[in-house]
């Protein structure tokens, strides 16, 4: 007998495979059971026994309201390199900085869009993978899973360093060498790690939110009232002023996994009022960062923001803050890369019960175990995290947006639909991506190859 659920929808559209489940478990469903309860990094779904038949379906408990996942999107999108934005305005100057987030802003908000309208055209599409494997085929779906989980799995070992860094500043008064404050970053993480569904995280979001605001209030008071200026070593080049346009692109960066957000709401068809008021409250922080710094030293603003702050109970403070900031944007992440894992694998992880949880426990400590060794044991790790940033995270933001909508939308269909102008933001998104794309690989080779030749730092050292 179907069980009955009623936040429920099940999706079983036929052609093209648009009624395909995106949850593809192994032949033996746990336990043998008839209807296996899901729960994932990104919904909780049902998959029956039908599934391994032709005729498949899947249903999904959407259950998060679209302001919950407006905190999610802030929460996920702002990150620490907002502390940079500063030193980012300081090179490209105040007129062009304010440009560049005017322009981006709604390039942003519009790929975030274009997700909103696949999601409507393929409902139980619900990562990159999915999409790309209904619309171009299975390889195409293999690149996009590779793409993303890849590129998730390195910006979690990142937030591990950034995390070490934060654990340093919070105990300055110790000297701890930077894998053992990895390590107790780690320790920190393994409660939020038992987080299973993205939803879960709505309160944690806006936790989240609340403490790099604050961080960002202590270190503009500290700038704006006893100015810790640092005066540029050398006149920045042509790369230099790609990689800070690239920093105003990407500080609006979120739409890798917002396909992923829209599978858990209650009503996706809402998600361009989470997409607005959330990118308008991001460029609202952006621009009050980028003006009051430049305002404060203008081509003197320190790089990270954090560096103004004196030796004293205000570092150990905002250390702290971005300790708790850090643990929720790494907790958003791993759900989302953990729940493929365990769909592929590890499928009774994604159960009720303690034995599931337990499994799921061991699958993420795994992961977090393998982010901290790569992350510790390559040196100038965080420039190869930028490499693969350049590589990876444009074409979530610009290219496989566009070239999802491209691919679902004939430009016959959208002169009917009145969507052309849709039609040539998607061309032109897919080439401002591969412009990105060039330029910001070129900037991080320059910039890894520059600090190799001056030497670097050894395998786990402080």
């Amino acid at each position: 007998m179907v069980p009955e659920w009623p936040a429920a929808r099940r999706h079983s559209e036929p052609g093209r495979g648009i009624g395909r489940p995106s949850l593809r478990p192994r032949a033996s469903l746990p336990d043998g059971r008839q209807y296996i309860k899901l729960r994932s990094g990104i919904s909780s779904v049902l998959v029956s026994s039908e599934c391994l038949e032709p005729s498949n379906a899947v249903v999904e408990a959407n259950v998060q309201e679209w302001p919950a996942t407006a905190a999610l999107i802030i929460a996920e999108v702002i990150g620490s390199g907002v502390l940079a934005l500063g030193g980012q305005t300081a090179v490209v100057g105040l007129v062009v900085g304010l440009l560049a987030l005017l322009l981006f802003y709604p390039a942003n908000v519009f790929t975030a869009l274009l997700l909103g309208k696949v999601r409507q055209k393929l409902p139980a599409a619900l990562t990159f993978g999915d999409a790309l494997t209904m619309v171009l085929g299975p390889k195409a779906g293999r690149y996009g899973y590779m793409v993303l989980y890849f590129y998730l799995f390195m910006c979690m070992a990142n937030y591990l360093i950034v995390l070490g860094h934060s654990v340093q500043a919070s105990i300055y008064w110790t000297s701890t060498c930077q894998p053992w404050a990895c390590f107790i970053g780690t320790i920190l993480l393994l409660p939020l790690n038992q987080f299973r569904t993205l939803s879960g995280l709505t309160l944690l979001s806006m936790v989240s939110f609340a403490t790099i605001v604050t961080t960002l209030a202590l270190c503009l008071w500290t700038l704006l009232t006893n100015a810790s200026c640092q005066p540029q070593q050398r006149e920045p080049g042509f790369l230099d002023y790609n990689s800070c346009i690239s920093g105003f692109v990407f500080a609006f960066a979120g739409q890798h996994i917002m396909l992923e957000m829209q599978a858990e709401m209650k009503n996706p068809e809402h998600f361009p009022n989470a997409v607005f008021l959330s990118y308008s409250v991001l460029f609202l922080v952006y621009t009050l960062v980028a003006v009051l710094s430049y305002l404060a030293c203008g081509k003197d603003t320190p790089g990270d923001l954090l560096l103004v702050l004196p030796t004293g109970w205000w570092k150990s403070l905002a250390g702290a803050l971005m300790v708790l900031h850090l643990m929720v944007t790494y907790t958003i992440s791993q759900q989302v890369l953990n729940r493929a894992i365990c769909v592929y694998l590890l499928p009774g992880a994604l159960q009720d019960g303690l034995v599931a949880r337990f499994k799921w426990f061991l699958v993420t400590s795994a992961v977090m175990a393998a982010c901290y060794t790569l992350a510790n044991a390559i040196p100038l790790f965080q420039d190869v995290v930028n490499l693969s940033g350049a590589l990876l995270s444009t074409q979530c933001v610009f290219i496989l947006p566009g070239v999802l909508f491209l691919a679902l939308c004939s430009f016959e269909l959208v002169q009917r639909e009145g969507q052309v102008a849709v039609w040539i933001g998607s061309w032109s998104a897919i080439l401002v991506g591969v412009y990105l794309i060039i330029m910001g690989t070129l900037s991080s080779i320059v910039v890894i190859s520059a600090k190799l030749s001056s030497g670097s730092s050894r395998p786990f050292s402080c």
